[in-house]
């Protein structure tokens, strides 16, 4: 599909779909924990550890978000001692792995210089 085919609003010019999933995709640390999350569920303290520099609150907060839009499930086990809370993401989650994979690679080729170590 081109830019062309996409349904746009009168006053952005872009597709209203396009622009919410941007303004999602957008927020900090949301990509970085939907990559996170790619492979395998994760406990709240793996999330931390893998989401550099993100604080507990914010890390709340934002899978809350996600929770709520539908992109992380929070699976609670109460039988283990202490009480197992894993984030997964997923399917709709799922289908952005093409599209953090594709920034990755334009990352790699276009930010090296940009970034310190």
């Amino acid at each position: 599909m081109t830019s062309t085919e996409w349904t746009h609003d009168g006053t952005t010019g872009m597709c209203p779909h396009y622009q919410a999933a941007m303004d999602l995709l957008a927020r900090r640390w949301t990509g970085l924990i939907l990559t996170s999350l790619a492979d395998s569920p994760a406990r709240f303290s793996e999330l931390r550890t893998a989401v550099k520099g993100i604080s507990d609150r914010m890390l709340s907060q934002r899978l809350v978000e996600l929770e709520e839009l539908g992109l992380v499930n929070r699976n609670v086990d109460a039988a283990q001692r202490p009480v197992l809370v894993e984030y997964a993401s997923t399917q709709m989650a799922q289908e952005l792995a093409p599209v953090f994979r594709a920034l990755r690679e334009w990352s790699e080729k276009w930010m090296p210089g940009r970034v310190s170590a």
